[in-house]
């Protein structure tokens, strides 16, 4: 059984600016709790537009990693998707800035320490978000192409508002989505496996302009 890390005085729970940015708990109110799932997900509620970033660090190893939490907002609901790789304390960091505000700096506003004690499932990395992906974006599938596990083709679901065009990147290689009718851009990425171990990385790209069809905004970067 790992050892509780010593915390700060006021490091746990809400900081300066959750509640000005209109932020609240929904699902997990304690700021410290203990859990037999590594993963899990955390639910918050935004009554103002806000952007929303976060960071794990495990506590055992002092590794810090954004790719364990995947972000999806929904009107005012704001879900965090928890993947931990290893039993014991890990800290969970919240940072967030009104929407409208440009700056890349994020201050922190909640803090969590969560005690996990199993391991039922495999843990994932789930893709990097860009700036553009928070508008409004959701995805349906993959949250995950990292492991050795992967084979044959892999299928895109993904919802980007106002998008032209949506294709999936490893590359050289350009695969294009297609919109259905409900909503959604959909897709096969075949031979993913083939890319693996060539320091390359999958990436979702969207063109919003129908007057220049070569610009592309990355809106997903997935490790393989």
């Amino acid at each position: 059984m790992s050892e509780r890390p010593t915390l700060l005085n006021g490091y746990l729970g809400s900081q300066l600016g959750f509640q000005e940015l209109g932020l609240a708990t929904k699902s997990h109110k304690e700021a410290e709790f203990e859990t037999s799932e590594n993963e899990f997900v955390i639910k918050l509620v935004a009554s103002l537009p806000v952007k929303i970033t976060t960071k794990v660090i495990n506590e055992a190893t002092g590794k810090e990693s954004q790719e364990r939490v995947f972000i999806q907002t929904r009107g005012q609901d704001i879900s965090l998707l928890v993947s931990l790789d290893s039993p014991g304390y890990h800290k969970l960091q919240i940072y967030g800035l009104p929407a409208s505000e440009q700056s890349k700096q994020l201050p922190g506003v909640f803090n969590y320490l969560i005690n996990c004690t199993a391991m039922p499932r495999k843990s994932r990395l789930f893709p990097k978000q860009f700036a553009k992906w928070k508008e409004g974006c959701a995805l349906l599938e993959p949250f995950s192409l990292a492991g050795d596990g992967l084979s044959g083709d892999v299928a895109f679901r993904v919802i980007v508002p106002e998008a032209h065009a949506v294709a999936v990147t490893i590359g050289e290689s350009w695969t294009h989505l297609e919109p259905d009718d409900r909503g959604l851009w959909v897709g096969r990425v075949q031979g993913v496996e083939q890319y693996k171990g060539k320091g390359l990385s999958a990436v979702l790209n969207a063109n919003f302009d129908e007057e220049d069809e070569s610009k592309y905004f990355s809106l997903l970067q997935y490790s393989l």
